[in-house]
């Protein structure tokens, strides 16, 4: 149930980065007369938004989560446990509603797209079909319905002008032998996973036409007569309009079409404009690391449909620190008895949770022996923040095996300060406890704890 939240939290990254390339696209490229080059940029922009939020996660790989400890007190621990427990199934509940909405449009979005597909089926199914080289010819008696290509199939109307045919079928095979039936496939599927982020629509109406200007660049460069070319597509606007998977040649923006007829070629110079694609990349891939940006996605990732498991792991984690608590104050070294364990304001990393979340995601490496081992777990880490926010006294609180206990000793010590604890305006040396989970893909795991 946890692979619907990965799958939300993926579409929110790959959201991002698509946006961020897809801005300066539309502002500096879109107008640009480079088709093949700016069918190839959008189509690097797809897999760019796909590729890296599975090469670049938002966790480092192995890393499900970093959480957040609370001061520990004698008898203020479970309370303060609680309190945060609340705090976080609040913010997990309105993260699992937002999972479902999700869900339920990607499911509707998902039935749209069958419904096209179906639709498109059965006006081929319905036709006469010509076996030609290289494709087949489909004549259908829909007077209302624009020529289109898709799959290997052109598709028009019996009724049309014979002297039509030339520039249709010039027009439609470039769609064919340009592939650009299956852009529009990925484009669509993509848009079913980010149905909620409206580029991932504005960017299929872009490849649309982009494909529409390679299909009527090469009807002009065939030598028909260009004026007679777009009184046909003004007649042919007229037609029913298509779903979304197929070419067609009413494909709407008609007046920018035309238009782009009598612009002259793209320079080099703005050929190369399409670098700025770089750094907004770059950007994109900054936003997504901000630690606001990132404990959202970290948090739908880890969010599940259901509800029940995380009551039960908060009950275990509110009872566990209580034991701890009552063991510590009764064997406490005599060394520590200026750590206080009730502090008024608890001791704070710099920047809070996020910002500690991120300085361990980047800090935290998966040892190679527990991951030879399969071993994964949770290490609880029981630590001083010392007067002067430094890190002390480290100890192990829960196991999992020696090298992941020792990778959690060694990323907590080499924290920078904190912010100290303080009692009546003082900054005073208080206790803190932090759990880091560990966590490797199914098939590599074989001990859990």
């Amino acid at each position: 149930m946890t692979h619907m939240g990965e799958l939300m939290s993926f579409t929110l990254t790959s959201g991002i980065i698509l946006l961020s390339m897809y801005l300066p696209y539309r502002l500096l490229l879109a107008g640009e007369k480079q088709h093949r080059l700016n069918r190839v940029i959008l189509l690097a922009i797809y897999m760019a938004a796909i590729v890296i939020p599975l090469v670049r996660p938002v966790a480092l790989p192995g890393i499900s989560g970093i959480e957040a400890g609370a001061a520990t007190a004698e008898t203020g621990i479970a309370i303060g446990r609680l309190s945060g427990g609340l705090t976080e199934h609040s913010s997990t509940a309105w993260i699992r509603v937002l999972l479902w909405i999700y869900i339920a449009g990607a499911a509707v979005a998902l039935v749209r797209l069958v419904w096209a597909y179906a639709r498109l089926t059965v006006i081929i199914w319905n036709g006469k079909k010509i076996k030609m080289e290289g494709y087949t010819l489909v004549v259908t008696g829909n007077k209302n319905l624009s020529p289109f290509s898709w799959r290997g199939y052109v598709v028009v109307e019996k009724t049309s002008d014979a002297t039509e045919y030339p520039a249709i079928m010039i027009h439609e095979m470039r769609h064919l032998s340009a592939c650009h039936d299956i852009d529009l496939m990925l484009a669509q599927l993509y848009a079913v996973l980010v149905w909620y982020n409206p580029v991932s629509w504005l960017m299929i109406d872009e490849l649309k036409t982009v494909h529409e200007y390679e299909a009527d660049e090469a009807v002009i460069a065939s030598g028909l007569n260009l004026r007679d070319y777009q009184m046909l597509l003004i007649k042919k606007a007229v037609g029913a309009r298509l779903p979304s998977l197929a070419n067609s040649l009413n494909h709407s923006k008609l007046q920018k079409r035309i238009t782009m007829m009598y612009q002259s070629k793209s320079r080099t110079a703005c050929k190369l404009g399409s670098l700025v694609l770089v750094p907004a990349l770059a950007i994109g891939i900054a936003v997504v690391s901000i630690p606001a940006v990132a404990s959202v996605i970290s948090g739908a990732s880890e969010t599940t449909l259901l509800d029940s498991d995380s009551k039960v792991s908060k009950i275990s984690a509110i009872s566990a620190n209580t034991e701890s608590v009552a063991e510590m104050r009764t064997s406490a070294p005599a060394s520590y008895n200026k750590v206080f364990t009730t502090v008024e304001k608890p001791a704070e990393f710099h920047g809070g949770i996020e910002a500690m979340m991120k300085w361990l995601q980047y800090n935290v490496k998966y040892p190679k022996e527990a991951e030879k081992a399969g071993e994964q777990g949770k290490a609880v880490v029981k630590f001083t923040v010392n007067k002067d926010g430094s890190i002390s006294n480290a100890t192990i609180e829960k196991s999992v095996s020696p090298s992941i206990d020792k990778e959690a000793l060694r990323v907590v010590t080499s924290m920078p300060k904190w912010k100290p604890a303080e009692n009546g305006g003082k900054k005073v040396a208080c206790w803190f406890t932090l759990p880091v989970s560990f966590r490797l893909a199914p098939d590599k795991v074989t001990t859990k704890k």
